[in-house]
């Protein structure tokens, strides 16, 4: 490929999108919050609720201004101080931050290669009597496949059950959406997530006294009266201005979902005679979000060097998810004393692992230049057998 790259923009690993059309809708709701003075706690974010927990099929929703937030109104309601939280090490910092935030002990367990999520049997070995809860994560927008066992396990044991969503908007297991298949779903608005209000996110839940007390922390602790306060919160507020842009992206969620699953098949077709990489594959239980699209490049791949042979000379951004590991991670190395070799199957695997570009704005044409770059350079990127990834 002679220069391909010249004439293109990079193609980013991930883009939040708004339509020309979706834009011109947004701006009058826009103008009309900054007339109203009301930046808060308003019809907006009464709308965006009501309209997300009809989306995810709970009773109740409660916006807020992250999933961080979200994660931490859940697990101080639960009771975490003092007591442990199993959660992936393949997973966002934020969360074991989360937990430690709210005083409690993060237990991680490691991964499952095939699908990326909880390694299930790991994950229950961790349980000792002072395990208040679980925090699963449907990694990538794949729901974790063992969700329903393991809520029935955390339901006899008396221990919490929540789902980190923030990669799984839209997704689902035999037709039950994920963010009401456990406890409490805590979901991302990120720029980079399915779905976007910039910043935000959302916690869906089955649970009346879980929402109430999540509508009062994310204000403060602000009882029915202003001068009230009933309980410890913080300033964990949606603003009228992001609800209006969740309004907007929710409405044409199932679609953006169903032109990540048509990218998916077009990498899986012009893949499907590579022998260095491999694609998973998923029962049609799964309605697979596809936030990211985890490949495996074989072990003789050196998977950082093709990514920066891919960015410098093609202007394709590829992205992983979690390399590397929580354990692994300088915030939390020394605090939680684990060391490299703690959990083999995510070093290992996270190691080799490769997220083809893969959102909105990515056309079948991008596809095509993403795969046959990567045809291109993928032999200049080989190593022995013996040479250590870089």
């Amino acid at each position: 490929m002679a220069d391909p790259a010249q004439a293109r923009q990079t193609i980013r690993a991930a883009r939040p999108w708004f339509s020309e059309q979706e834009i011109a809708a947004i701006l009058p709701s826009v103008e009309a919050v900054l007339e109203s003075g009301q930046l808060i706690l308003g019809e907006h974010t009464e709308a965006f609720e009501n309209a997300f927990k009809q989306f995810v099929g709970s009773e109740y929703a409660v916006a807020v201004n992250s999933c961080s937030s979200a994660i931490q109104i859940a697990l101080r309601f639960f009771g975490v101080e003092g007591r442990e939280v199993i959660l992936p090490t393949n997973n966002f910092p934020g969360v074991v931050s989360a937990v430690l935030y709210e005083g409690g002990v993060p237990v991680l367990a490691d991964m499952d290669p095939a699908t990326f999520c909880f390694d299930t049997e790991d994950a229950l070995r961790c349980i000792t009597p002072r395990t208040a809860g679980v925090i699963v994560v449907h990694l990538g927008g794949l729901v974790y496949p063992d969700i329903d066992y393991l809520r029935e396990i955390c339901e006899r044991k008396g221990l919490f059950l929540i789902e980190d969503v923030a990669h799984a908007h839209g997704a689902s297991i035999g037709g039950r959406r994920a963010g009401n298949l456990a406890d409490a779903g805590c979901f991302s608005f990120y720029p980079t997530k399915i779905m976007t209000t910039c910043t935000g996110g959302m916690i869906t839940t089955r649970h009346a006294k879980l929402a109430e007390y999540a509508r009062l922390l994310r204000h403060h602790g602000q009882g029915k009266r202003r001068e009230e306060f009933v309980q410890m919160g913080s300033d964990w507020c949606m603003s009228e201005i992001h609800a209006v842009l969740g309004l907007h992206q929710l409405a044409r969620l199932d679609e953006n979902v169903a032109h990540r699953n048509q990218l998916v098949a077009w990498y899986r077709e012009g893949l499907a005679d590579a022998d260095w990489i491999r694609i998973p594959s998923y029962p049609e239980q799964f309605r697979h979000a596809y936030y990211k699209l985890p490949t495996l490049v074989n072990e003789d791949v050196n998977r950082d060097l093709l990514r920066r042979t891919l960015e410098d000379e093609f202007k394709i951004q590829n992205g992983t998810i979690y390399d590397p590991p929580c354990h692994l991670q300088t915030a939390f190395r020394d605090r939680l004393g684990l060391p490299r070799g703690s959990f083999p199957k995510a070093e290992q695997t996270l190691a080799r692992q490769l997220c083809p570009p893969i959102h909105a704005t990515i056309s079948r044409e991008d596809v095509n230049y993403v795969i046959q770059a990567m045809s291109a350079v993928i032999d200049r990127c080989r190593v022995a057998r013996d040479t250590p990834h870089e």
